[in-house]
């Protein structure tokens, strides 16, 4: 049943990014276009999108595949502010925003904020991040897409405090995500980081 809806909503975006030039595309989501493929940069990995087809090289699980296709849809070409925001305070986020605001405050305490520090910078970067001088102990940006950063940040525990943080977007994000389509985004970057089959060696 997951399958066929998947399938579907695949079908749609494709469908949806159709209607584009894919110079329109190129020019509005930072991707490259070339020899009838977009390419671009997706948490740290160069991916190569063919049109019309849509088919991925390499190939990536289909949640980020279809949210892919979904930012090279709605990518309108708004630039990053700068300025972060929490998933709840996403344009109609309140629920869907809040749960994964929580979410990702429950697997920072949980899992992210008692890794040694030198040990939760090698997993971001095995996503592509930057990390970056905050306030926070720790503060790393992914980029899910050319114009799409998101912000990790670890207060790490210590014998008087637990572990907090927060994950973030940029204040531009609905210019190109919908907010299933950024709780999808946080996640992949969550999940991605506390793979423990992924860490094991």
């Amino acid at each position: 049943m997951e399958n066929r809806q998947f399938e579907t909503m695949l079908a749609a975006a494709r469908a949806r990014l159709a209607r584009h030039t894919p110079q329109d595309i190129a020019e509005k989501s930072g991707a490259r276009y070339a020899d009838g493929a977009l390419s671009l940069k997706t948490l740290g990995q160069d991916v190569t999108i063919r049109l019309p087809d849509c088919a991925m090289q390499p190939p990536l699980p289909q949640w980020h595949a279809l949210t892919l296709l979904h930012y090279l849809d709605l990518a309108d070409g708004a630039p990053p502010t700068g300025r972060t925001i929490p998933f709840s305070q996403y344009r109609d986020g309140l629920v869907r925003g809040g749960g994964l605001d929580r979410s990702a405050e429950l697997v920072i305490r949980r899992d992210l904020g008692i890794l040694p520090p030198e040990e939760l910078a090698r997993r971001c970067r095995a996503l592509g991040t930057e990390i970056l001088p905050s306030n926070a102990d720790f503060c790393a940006r992914f980029d899910f897409a050319p114009r799409c950063p998101v912000w990790l940040k670890v207060w790490f525990a210590d014998e008087d405090f637990a572990a907090s943080g927060r994950l973030l977007l940029d204040e531009s994000a609905p210019h190109y995500l919908t907010i299933e389509d950024a709780v999808t985004v946080g996640s992949l970057i969550l999940d991605s980081l506390t793979g423990a089959q992924r860490w094991a060696e």
